[in-house]
């Protein structure tokens, strides 16, 4: 598993939520229960992951491209660069040679090289990104040279050193050499590379898309709290560059509720619900869909493979609490999503920074705890204690504690 780290100004403080590092997995078919650790089931999503093999597809090189998945590996078509040439605007000479007195012979520019073989005692005046011309061996900038002879010489003011000012052809890539991987995540930099190299259209992976689905409760208390769930789920995919879709509220009825699911295959090969876990989890025992349930208990996450209306389909199932929903959604679900982007099962987004609580040892075996941050005046800093507004995951060693002021390596659940 690998992370893209990233360092900020952060204050953390721990709040009162944990995901044990133990969990229950139960199965459907054969009725057997087993025992299962958070990374156990990690390796089972993993596994159940290279069911649904990311697709591609061929789009234009431009700005719109940035934060797409690369589905294939650029190569150097040739060296880079493909000559030696100059880095500043001088005069390129042959080294080894007595005096500092050059005859200047011709000039030199990326389109339109020196086409001669420099000979002692000569110098070519060349520009900066020109083509070094063969025999030269390094380059002179204009401030270090005084011009003689009405501009027909030039005198040497500064001791230079052999190959100075010279980028050698293939010192950057070699002809065939791999420039952006398979997976890997175009910004600006691989953009602005692709450009250059002349490349207009590149193969990238489809954004995966995610359905997120909230029940129907007796009271309106609930309906809100997890409507609320659901905007924070919609707002945490997207953020992390999946395609989220709102696809409203279900009855909580085996007929209505199977409905809303195969209407939601038509969007989306991930389905996520948030409710009841135990309740829903009987609803899809009992509907007509080819659905094969795994179940995590005692955290409450639920999730399932197998298909509805013939199209594949990954269904999770979150519990109401809402930092129980986000901790599925982030440990569990956008690995899972990441692997379906092309970017493998393990990636994850990861910040640092210092705790102002101690994490006590527990006598339980806990694995992630949950970490409340607030942004104020560009630093991120404690403000509530409340569980349910938990925005990021410290992941813990076993039998580990920490001080105020340690630094951690933190998993955003949410952002602020």
């Amino acid at each position: 598993m690998f992370f893209v780290r990233k360092h900020f100004c952060l204050q953390l403080r721990v709040t009162p939520f944990y995901l044990t590092r133990k969990a229950l997995v139960f199965e459907e078919y054969g009725n057997r229960d087993r025992s299962y650790s958070t990374e156990d089931a990690l390796e089972k999503l993993n596994i159940l992951a290279k069911r649904y093999p990311p697709q591609s597809k061929v789009v234009e090189v431009s700005s719109s491209i940035i934060g797409r998945v690369l589905a294939e590996d650029v190569e150097a078509i040739e060296d880079i660069p493909a000559f030696r040439k100059s880095l500043v605007d001088g005069f390129a000479i042959i080294y080894n040679q007595s005096g500092t007195k050059r005859k200047i012979v011709g000039e030199s520019t990326a389109e339109k090289p020196y086409d001669a073989k420099l000979q002692p005692g000569e110098c070519v005046r060349i520009t900066n990104g020109g083509v070094v011309p063969d025999g030269a061996d390094t380059v002179v900038p204009f401030e270090n040279v005084a011009l003689n002879d009405e501009e027909k010489c030039i005198q040497i003011n500064v001791k230079h050193s052999r190959g100075e000012y010279i980028r050698e052809r293939g010192s950057e890539a070699k002809e065939g050499q791999v420039l952006i991987k398979d997976g890997s995540k175009l910004g600006s930099l691989e953009v602005n590379l692709l450009c250059a190299l002349g490349i207009s259209q590149v193969e990238v992976y489809k954004n995966p898309r995610v359905c997120i689905v909230s029940t129907q409760n007796a009271t309106n208390q609930k309906r809100n709290h997890e409507d609320s769930n659901r905007s924070r789920l919609l707002r945490l995919f997207q953020i992390q560059g999946f395609k989220s879709i709102d696809a409203g509220e279900s009855s909580m009825k085996p007929k209505k509720m199977e409905k809303n699911l195969k209407i939601s295959a038509d969007f989306a090969c991930v389905i996520v619900i948030i409710g009841d876990v135990h309740k829903i989890q009987k609803f899809i025992q009992k509907m007509n869909l080819k659905i094969y349930i795994d179940g995590i208990v005692p955290d409450n996450f639920v999730f399932g493979h197998g298909s509805i209306d013939r199209k594949p389909v990954f269904l999770c199932v979150l519990p109401q609490n809402s930092t129980s929903a986000l901790v599925g959604a982030n440990v569990f679900i956008s690995p899972f999503m990441r692997a379906l982007g092309g970017q493998g099962f393990g990636s994850n987004y990861q910040l640092e920074g210092n705790l102002t609580t101690t994490v006590v040892e527990s006598s339980q075996e806990l694995e992630f705890y949950s970490i409340r941050t607030e942004l104020s005046n560009g630093v991120f800093k404690q403000e509530s204690k409340t569980n349910q507004r938990a925005k990021s995951l410290l992941k813990t060693s076993e039998n580990t504690s920490y001080s105020s002021g340690d630094t951690v390596d933190i998993v955003p659940t949410d952002f602020p």
